[in-house]
């Protein structure tokens, strides 16, 4: 007796759907673009000549962390 291929229930392969999938990365990656053209119009986040100065800035925690907390507060505001 000749069988085909195996066949896992409730497996239907792959998504073929015309509509692009993003990732969870590309959507943060997006959400983080958008934010930070924002912040560049507004003055929170400052327009870097270096690489240095971008570290600088970066590696100051509370930098991080009021960056966050702005980030959070626009995209909870924009809905």
């Amino acid at each position: 007796m000749k069988t085909g291929p195996f066949k896992m229930k409730g497996f239907s392969g792959f998504n073929n759907s015309p509509v692009k999938q993003t990732t969870d990365r590309e959507k943060k990656i997006a959400r983080n673009t958008e934010f930070n053209a924002h912040a560049r119009k507004t003055g929170i986040l400052p327009n870097f000549k270096t690489t240095e100065e971008k570290e600088k800035w970066y590696s100051n925690k509370s930098n991080v962390n009021m960056l966050n907390t702005k980030q959070k507060e626009y995209f909870k505001n924009k809905k």
